[in-house]
């Protein structure tokens, strides 16, 4: 873990550690990161897959079990996910499966002591994120009203112009 993350986590400010079980999941890893980058969640990306990696896998969660800081692991894992159950298993923070292939349901199907939730849509991760820890670092309070505001202003905005514009009225004979 970079150092600079290691002390966002310190400071409590609500950070994300994905982990991805390969590199062929990158772009939709960059998906989840401009989530969390409309919401300004701290972020940093690891790749180490649960099948071949499980010592390093370990390791990582070792580590991070041992900072006390405000930290959620979003897990990327097509096929068969062993990333996001063992990851749940072993640390102390929640986990978000985030599948790049979103018809797979073994993210869903962990068994119990592995809970992690599921975000099928990575646009809607950082989001939860920042309702996570909206208690704990205001900024996510404000952002998450802004953006919940902008959406409103937009859906009243195309709803307006589509009524006006979406009428027609027959005589009859």
């Amino acid at each position: 873990m970079k150092p600079e993350m290691r002390k966002a986590i310190v400071e409590n400010k609500g950070c994300a550690v994905i982990l991805a079980g390969s590199d062929s999941d990158e772009e939709h890893i960059k998906k989840i990161i401009k989530s969390l980058e409309e919401y300004e969640i701290s972020y940093e990306v690891m790749i180490c897959s649960a099948h071949k990696q499980t010592a390093e896998l370990l390791q990582i969660t070792q580590e991070l079990n041992s900072i006390n800081g405000a930290v959620v692991y979003i897990a990327v894992a097509g096929g068969t996910d062993a990333l996001s159950g063992t990851l749940s298993f072993y640390t102390l923070a929640p986990v978000i499966s985030c599948p790049p292939d979103m018809a797979n349901t073994s993210a869903l199907t962990n068994p119990p002591g592995s809970s992690n939730a599921v975000i099928a849509n990575p646009k809607n991760i950082g989001k939860f994120v920042a309702q996570m820890f909206a208690f704990i670092n205001s900024k996510y309070v404000r952002l998450i009203k802004e953006r919940n505001a902008q959406k409103l202003t937009k859906l009243q905005a195309n709803g307006t112009r589509i009524n006006n514009n979406y009428v027609k009225v027959y005589e009859n004979d």
